[in-house]
């Protein structure tokens, strides 16, 4: 067996082997590359690149190695994919058939990573018994375009505008979601998604 990537075995992966994780990678990084990587030297026009080279400044793209936001993003994403639920499980832990999640996959009423042919589902929208209550409100207002790894940060982070008790500890969109409170709370909240 050979080892598990750094990025990896730092956020707890440390029974994944790159080799299982290749397509994912691969379609993550096709997807990704382009956010932190422009093409060519510079994302600047070309003389405000060659201005910054006469005043001494390198605009090229740096790679910071295991600091590199793509490797972080990558192994992120990689993380988020290999504990996801296949669609088989989610119709297990549902009490549906296959052909329903896919019905709501298509709907978007819940939300799925394409890898390949198949698809995976993160956990964050489900718990121990199911969905989370109001999970499909949300996600149907979901921007298409929005990343996994970002959806999965904004879910578990404590948001102010989720607080509760007298002193209004706050709660993750998750959290929320998963005591049974008001899905309305966090649908204002996916309008600062996009």
């Amino acid at each position: 067996m050979s080892t598990p990537a750094v990025p990896l075995a730092r956020r707890g992966l440390v029974d994944v082997e790159l080799s299982e994780l290749d397509q994912a990678l691969v379609e993550a990084l096709d997807r990704q590359k382009v956010l932190y990587y422009p093409s060519g030297d510079s994302a600047l026009p070309a003389a405000e690149a060659a201005m910054l080279r006469e005043g001494g400044f390198d605009p090229s793209a740096r790679r910071r190695g295991p600091k590199d936001p793509l490797a972080r993003g990558l192994a992120e994403h990689a993380a988020l994919i290999k504990t996801s639920l296949s669609v088989a499980e989610v119709a297990e832990l549902l009490g549906v058939s296959e052909g329903r999640i896919r019905q709501r996959l298509g709907k978007r009423e819940l939300f799925g990573i394409p890898l390949g042919r198949e698809w995976r589902l993160p956990r964050f929208q489900f718990g121990d018994d199911g969905e989370l209550p109001g999970w499909s409100q949300v996600a149907t207002h979901l921007p298409a375009e929005l990343s996994p790894v970002a959806l999965a940060a904004w879910m578990s982070t404590p948001n102010p505008d989720l607080g509760v008790g007298e002193d209004e500890s706050p709660m993750s969109p998750r959290e929320w979601l998963g005591t049974g409170r008001s899905p309305k709370a966090v649908l204002r909240l996916v309008a600062d998604l996009a």
